[in-house]
């Protein structure tokens, strides 16, 4: 599990432990998961697939962002 948080300017969307995200790159679809190597891209048009602890699956539409993978975190700023 690691540490995500998706945020807008002045909002805070998402923030907590999950077991992995899915994210419509600039360059395609990409999954994170823990222990993934630093990066950082841009983000498109599309849905942001969260992955819990329990299994459940949050989704979030977003028009563009980008992502930052940490060893610490990983954020999403839209």
């Amino acid at each position: 599990m690691f540490f995500l948080t998706i945020a807008k300017i002045n909002e805070t969307i998402f923030s907590g432990m999950v077991n992995s995200v899915n994210c419509p790159g600039s360059e395609g679809e990409m999954t994170i998961l823990p222990n993934h190597i630093p990066l950082i891209t841009t983000l498109k048009k599309g849905e942001v697939r969260i992955k819990l602890n329990d299994e459940k699956i949050e989704k979030f539409n977003i028009e563009k962002g980008i992502l930052e993978v940490s060893k610490k975190e990983v954020i999403i700023l839209l």
